[in-house]
């Protein structure tokens, strides 16, 4: 890899076309987890399947085994996956929930960043980054959520768990179960601008308003909804200014 030129500004990261944000985004990430990696002529590198090392990996092994073994948690692997959520956003909350985000502290243990780079990647902010403190407890994204809470009209004592968080806001308890759809797209599309706007200003160096943060969770929201269900027959604008009624709540 390293003769072929896939070291860090090696020779073939070149593409035919002009990427798309979220492709420079993936490239940049790609690139970071690269960065400390030392590639030697010497050394065989391999992959091994952890749960069958004497036969390997195989699709038929892995699908019984997520379908059978008690490691893995199918409710949250079935409300992940929504034909309604673009599959991107379904990927990121199901590594979110599972703390396999490339958070900072994710990347000190992983031996990616040293132990002083830590800090988390919002704007100003000092403390140790985690995915819970990230999402639920950052100042900087705070009033993001609070935004999100008011629109709805709701308020509510926010869980500091992730898992809990993601249950007590989609399945909200005394509304009827057809609205549990659009609060998924709702909580979805808050940790979906939330994560992209951490990249920004770790890679790019911008920071947006809460009231443009709270504006993208709305229209995004809004876009997944209208283009998937065809009985969401409201405009932005009714989105906008009476989010339980579309629901209806």
């Amino acid at each position: 890899m390293s003769t072929l030129g896939w070291t860090e500004g090696g020779g073939v990261w070149v593409w035919r076309r002009r990427l798309l944000a979220w492709e420079e985004e993936s490239v940049r990430e790609c690139s970071f987890l690269l960065h400390n990696i030392v590639l030697q002529d010497t050394v065989s590198d391999n992959w091994r399947w952890l749960l069958d090392p004497i036969h390997g990996y195989s699709v038929r092994e892995a699908y019984l085994i997520t379908h059978s073994s008690d490691m893995v948690d199918r409710t949250f692997v079935d409300d992940v996956w929504h034909k309604h959520i673009p599959s991107k956003v379904s990927l990121l909350v199901w590594r979110l929930l599972r703390n396999r985000l490339p958070t900072k502290d994710d990347l000190v243990r992983r031996g990616v960043l040293h132990a002083n780079d830590i800090t988390c990647g919002a704007a100003g902010c000092d403390s140790n980054e985690t995915a819970s403190r990230l999402f639920l407890r950052c100042d900087n994204y705070y009033e993001v959520r609070s935004n999100v809470w008011n629109w709805l009209g709701i308020s509510s004592v926010t869980s500091v768990d992730l898992r809990q968080h993601f249950m007590q806001f989609t399945l909200m308890g005394g509304t009827p179960r057809a609205s549990h759809l659009f609060l998924r797209a709702i909580w979805f599309a808050t940790i979906w601008v939330i994560w992209k706007e951490r990249n920004n200003h770790i890679f790019q160096n911008t920071a947006s308003t809460s009231a443009t943060l709270i504006e993208k969770v709305k229209l995004n929201s809004f876009l997944w909804l209208k283009s998937k269900q065809a009985s969401f027959c409201y405009n932005y604008t009714d989105g906008w200014r009476h989010p339980l009624l579309c629901m209806g709540v």
